[in-house]
């Protein structure tokens, strides 16, 4: 009923603008607080709140750059942020078990065939004397990822099962991104699993050589999922949806500008200029060399690919309990706005 009291309100208001040439106030704009990476990978939110999306769907956004999802768990958990957004984690699973409910609502990111957003790089001098040449020579050497307890693990196994290997024969460090460069030049590691721009940075820089991407062996990895908090949901679903509607408007104008691999097909440079606007790198011509994640336009997450990131974890003991992919995915609110923007049709 309030929700339905809450729609009636905005449509009258909606028709009274219309009628009086837009002169009377608009509703004030409910707020929502979105917790971010900060990354080339939040392009179709950059984009969505650059071109109003979210101001069509009555909602200002204000977002917090928190770096990884495992930081925005805590004030997820309270509701000082509504919704949050990043790399799916053993931490999001454990943080359910504790009873602190949350839920992943859509995609924000995967690696699709041809868009191999993370790469693994090997070091170059390594390559160049010829002591790794395939996934098989990364046998008992370091390789740094962004986080332990992140699915980065079970990209890696999935690597090194494809030459008749495991994860255990690696060894695995953490490190920020920005690192991943520094480390490879001063031959601190000797591999990197880092996705882009960072990669492409790498490969300019001279300081490594992409072996492979993720995509040819794990194609359609769930990398990056939005979340939303229990409290947002709870107390402020009409908000949820709305938000969903203009996410996802952001998502289907972003998978437009996406082309052959690039960033390189409708709407491109507004894309690459929303990206340069909120985040770095300012850099144009490095934007339109990358491999771009991909989103599915209608906001629907890969369950499979889960589970087995899901299965993984929980045998590497980092998972506690039997919290599973399904116990903390709804994609009810990712339906409703399909719902309301109809079928995606590639433009």
């Amino acid at each position: 009923m309030m929700r339905w009291a809450v729609n009636m309100r905005r449509m009258v208001m909606a028709a009274a603008l219309a009628l009086v040439g837009g002169t009377m106030p608009s509703l004030a704009a409910d707020t929502v607080k979105l917790g971010m990476i900060g990354s080339v990978g939040d392009a179709p939110i950059y984009y969505a709140l650059d071109k109003g999306y979210f101001t069509d769907a009555g909602i200002k956004l204000e977002m917090e750059p928190m770096g990884s999802l495992a930081k925005q768990i805590a004030p997820l958990s309270t509701g000082e942020l509504d919704a949050g957004c990043g790399a799916i984690s053993a931490g999001l699973y454990n943080a359910v078990n504790r009873a602190i409910p949350m839920k992943v609502v859509a995609d924000k990111g995967r690696n699709a065939p041809g868009y191999g957003y993370n790469s693994i790089i090997v070091r170059k001098d390594l390559v160049d004397s010829g002591a790794v040449k395939t996934l098989a020579d990364l046998k008992g050497r370091t390789i740094a990822t962004i986080g332990v307890g992140s699915t980065d693990m079970s990209i890696l196994n999935e690597a090194m099962k494809t030459v008749g290997l495991t994860y255990d024969d690696l060894k695995q460090t953490s490190l920020t991104l920005p690192n991943h460069l520094i480390a490879l030049e001063n031959k601190g590691v000797e591999a990197t699993l880092t996705p882009e721009p960072v990669a492409t940075m790498i490969l300019d820089k001279g300081a490594g050589v992409r072996l492979t991407t993720v995509d040819r062996f794990y194609p359609d990895q769930q990398q990056t999922v939005i979340v939303f908090s229990n409290k947002f949901m709870k107390d402020r679903p009409e908000v949820a949806e709305r938000f969903m509607v203009a996410y996802l408007r952001g998502v289907r104008a972003y998978m437009d500008a996406l082309k052959d691999g690039l960033i390189a097909g409708k709407g491109a440079d507004d894309v690459i200029a929303s990206v340069m606007n909120h985040t770095g790198p300012k850099d144009a011509a490095l934007l339109k060399r990358i491999f771009p994640v991909v989103i599915d336009p209608n906001g629907e997450v890969n369950l499979a690919s889960m589970k087995k990131d899901w299965e993984f974890l929980k045998s590497k003991g980092l998972i506690d309990k039997a919290t599973t992919p399904e116990d903390i995915v709804d994609m009810s609110y990712v339906k409703a706005a399909v719902k309301k923007l109809g079928p995606y049709n590639k433009s």
